[in-house]
């Protein structure tokens, strides 16, 4: 095949890829068809031309792919609803102790809390480690 079939093929890919989106498979063998590209125009034999688009292909997959999606799926998770309490700071405004439940108040809302090992007093500021069904677990 002559270089120009070779790039067509290139970035017909890399628009399906596009498309498709399906996670670089298609970008890989893009790049493939990219180094099949420079090696037709170097007028070298066809069979060499197909063994380095599909040995090219096969490379990327394992080296380019995993790095792409590395830095391409970076994203944070976003907690919401009451795992966006996690980590908060309440006020105490019903005492809590290890044997009994008490409530705070956070983001203008009072929940039930209890703490596994410390008492806390109406008025302390306590912080949010964990949520139990609709009890706040709460430590100092």
């Amino acid at each position: 095949m002559t270089w120009i079939v070779w790039l067509v093929i290139s970035v017909t890919l890399v628009i399906f890829e596009m498309i498709m989106q399906s996670f670089f498979f298609f970008f890989c063998l893009s790049i493939g068809s990219a180094f099949a590209a420079v090696i037709s125009y170097l007028n070298i034999s066809d069979l060499i031309e197909f063994a380095v688009f599909i040995v090219g292909s096969i490379m990327s997959i394992y080296f380019v792919r995993p790095l792409l999606k590395k830095v391409f799926s970076k994203s944070k998770t976003i907690n919401s609803n009451v795992d966006a309490l996690i980590g908060e700071n309440a006020v105490v405004i019903e005492r809590i102790t290890p044997l009994k439940f008490g409530s705070v108040k956070i983001l203008g809302e009072i929940w039930r809390a209890k703490s596994l090992d410390i008492e806390f007093e109406v008025g302390e500021m306590v912080r949010i480690e964990n949520v139990s069904g609709t009890t706040l677990i709460v430590k100092r």
